[in-house]
């Protein structure tokens, strides 16, 4: 079995669509669900189809769900 098979699925990507658009996921996260690489990333943001990443002190870049859900044109999921 190779390296990428044996790596499981993050949380966060399994459950995007029941986390609440307050929300925050890292780099992997966004990368997972759009399917594109890091650099590909980083050029969406600076072409303003992605939202730029919440800079919290001391921690990784984070977005906010409902950012990248707005952007994606996913819609968020329904109010129980």
């Amino acid at each position: 079995m190779n390296q990428r098979a044996k790596r499981s699925i993050p949380a966060s990507v399994a459950n995007f669509d029941a986390l609440p658009n307050t929300a925050r996921v890292d780099l992997p996260v966004v990368k997972a669900i759009t399917g594109k690489s890091r650099p590909t990333i980083y050029r969406w943001i600076e072409q303003g189809i992605l939202p730029k990443p919440v800079k919290v002190p001391g921690c990784q870049n984070s977005w906010i769900v409902g950012d990248l859900r707005a952007a994606l044109g996913i819609n968020p999921p329904t109010e129980r």
